[in-house]
């Protein structure tokens, strides 16, 4: 029997833990669980809610600490977690009952260190209704570290990581605010998860305060993390090369022409051009400009 820490990182989620704890604590499945839930400085009442919910359940940890970000949140719950297998969940994300037992059963049969399932969104937490699994589904290796090259394809919570391979790869790059990317982009080069297409989890579609719902946030954390990946990775082929800083170069000029207004005449589509026709090596030190195109704009947060 193997076993599973449940990793859920926490920033005032008051409202949504009793769903998203209630889901982690039925979980199905025969294996060893403890749950590690780290609180990253809420305003809210959020370890007061966690404190009552968890009354009762053995192998739990709350953990508390100052206001540093999902991404450093996510590796010290990662550090104190003891089980061969990590479960993270984002704290206001819903695991389906059949999650974990799932994700465990794809990675031993395809033999992998990393699963993942599919992810869907909510709009009310209390409404969240999951299909029931029918049988065990068809288990299959995923290009997600092709994804990654292009966008950022899902969160953590659909996803199961082997606690070894986790720091392995480094973990959650905590030079970044957000968690999800890096380790995404990360565990992809390592090695192609074992995929199904039942849904395990969900997210809402739109939260007040959620990371997600800053877009200029997101992308520039996208090719943040792109860029650290390109600089400190070994043995990249030349096409993943260019993909990545093409689509770095084209994510700021995009944002540029839609938020900024920016034109043919601006340097983001000029240096965008650039990455369409010159090899990597020429393009690739002007990467760290791509994070300006995201600084806020006066009027904006």
């Amino acid at each position: 029997m193997t076993g599973v820490s449940f990793v859920v990182t926490v920033y005032n989620k008051a409202r949504f833990l009793p769903a998203v704890l209630g889901a982690i604590f039925a979980q199905e499945g025969d294996f060893d669980r403890e749950y590690v839930l780290i609180d990253d400085g809420s305003t809210d009442d959020s370890v007061a809610v966690m404190e009552r919910l968890c009354a009762g359940h053995s192998g739990v940890r709350i953990i508390r600490q100052a206001n540093a970000g999902p991404a450093k949140a996510t590796n010290a719950a990662a550090k104190a977690a003891t089980l061969p297998w990590l479960k993270i969940v984002d704290g206001d994300d819903v695991l389906a009952p059949h999650a974990t037992r799932l994700l465990l059963a794809a990675a031993d049969r395809l033999g992998t260190q990393f699963s993942i399932g599919r992810h869907e969104f909510y709009d009310d937490i209390t409404q969240v209704d999951f299909a029931p699994a029918a049988g065990e589904p068809n288990f299959n290796r995923r290009d997600l570290f092709g994804e990654c090259l292009r966008n950022a394809p899902c969160n953590l919570t659909p996803t199961l990581v082997g606690r070894a391979r986790y720091w392995e790869v480094g973990g959650c790059d905590d030079r970044l605010f957000t968690q999800d990317f890096s380790l995404l982009l990360r565990l992809g080069w390592r090695e192609a998860p074992a995929a199904f297409d039942t849904v395990v989890s969900a997210s809402p579609e739109w939260a007040a305060g959620r990371v997600s719902s800053n877009q200029r946030l997101m992308l520039k954390e996208i090719n943040a993390a792109m860029l650290y990946f390109l600089a400190e990775t070994y043995g990249l082929p030349l096409g993943v090369r260019y993909t990545a800083v093409e689509r770095a170069f084209g994510r700021a000029w995009k944002w540029q022409r839609r938020r900024r207004g920016a034109t043919l005449l601006s340097r983001w589509f000029w240096l965008y051009a650039l990455a369409k026709v010159a090899p990597p090596a020429l393009v690739a030190p002007f990467l760290p400009a791509t994070l300006e195109a995201f600084a806020p704009a006066a009027d904006t947060p």
